[in-house]
């Protein structure tokens, strides 16, 4: 129940302004979910169908959860390449002498 003002609203009115808050927040939720499915539009991806355009973002995105673990997957593999390049060049150039600088 809302907190009375020193407005002294009425029940009626009370209810009246919930009914209308109620009212403004479906009307902007639902304008935020057609802005997303205008900018998915243009960029040329079509919503999934079942997709709900009103779930957290961690729902949304979670097809592309596969693309970051690949991307983490290569840059491991990149990052143990050159240790292990680097290892290899410290023992020629350090350890056995092969390479003078």
């Amino acid at each position: 129940m809302p907190i009375r003002s020193s407005g002294h609203l009425t029940d009626d009115e009370i209810r009246r302004a919930s009914e209308l808050e109620a009212e403004t927040a479906a009307k902007e939720r639902a304008a935020m979910a057609e802005e997303i499915r205008r900018r998915t539009r243009n960029r040329g991806h079509e919503p999934r169908a079942g997709a709900d355009v009103n779930a957290p973002l961690s729902v949304r995105a979670a097809h592309e959860y596969a693309y970051v673990a690949r991307d983490v997957r290569r840059i491991t593999l990149t990052a143990g390449l050159t240790v292990a390049i680097l290892a290899v060049l410290y023992v020629l150039v350090n350890v056995m002498g092969v390479i003078s600088i």
